[in-house]
């Protein structure tokens, strides 16, 4: 799943797919930065920037059904169907921000890659995740090359900017 390089410092974690019942719940669909601690934290936005606050959160299914406060019934409801939640950028390294310990992988996207001998590789153009595995592209010799985003491939970095330091194993980069 590819993740879109966020806009106006706004990283993307939900959309709202769907009205759900008559008392203004509605349904969330995870996005790549998903995380479920931050629905109840006081960083949660809507794109526009304005806060976005829960009354409450419940699993359903493969989403997540949520109570918004001030949204009370099916028509507040299916009004707010089509927009995204999600938080500022830059508030990302707030101490206080709910990260979970990997990171979330917005962090990664647009950054160059380059070796730990200084060889530089390229950009990350593009976030992927195969269930509990963050995998960054990265665009080197004319072709894409897929890196695990794990320790010791990648050096630790819990940045938002700055080079991405890795030490590929022999035949990672190979064609």
């Amino acid at each position: 799943m590819a993740v879109a390089e966020p806009t106006n410092g706004f990283v993307p974690v939900a959309d709202v797919v769907k009205a759900v019942g008559l008392r203004g719940e509605v349904k969330l669909y995870p996005l790549l930065d998903f995380h479920a601690p931050l629905l109840d934290s006081p960083f949660l936005i809507w794109q526009d920037g304005t806060a976005a606050v829960l009354d409450r959160a419940r699993p359903a299914g493969t989403s997540v059904a949520v109570k918004l406060a001030g949204c009370d019934d099916r028509d507040a409801a299916e009004a707010l169907v089509g927009r995204q939640l999600g938080f500022r950028r830059g508030d990302y390294l707030n101490d206080a921000f709910p990260r979970p310990q990997a990171g979330l992988p917005f962090r990664f996207l647009g950054r160059p890659v380059q070796q730990v001998d200084g060889v530089v590789l390229g950009p990350v153009i593009e976030v992927r995740r195969y269930v509990e595995q963050v995998l960054l592209v990265v665009e080197y010799a004319g072709r894409e090359v897929l890196i695990p985003a794990v320790w010791p491939i990648l050096q630790t970095d819990a940045g938002i900017d700055g080079p991405l330091v890795i030490d590929p194993p022999e035949g990672l980069l190979d064609a």
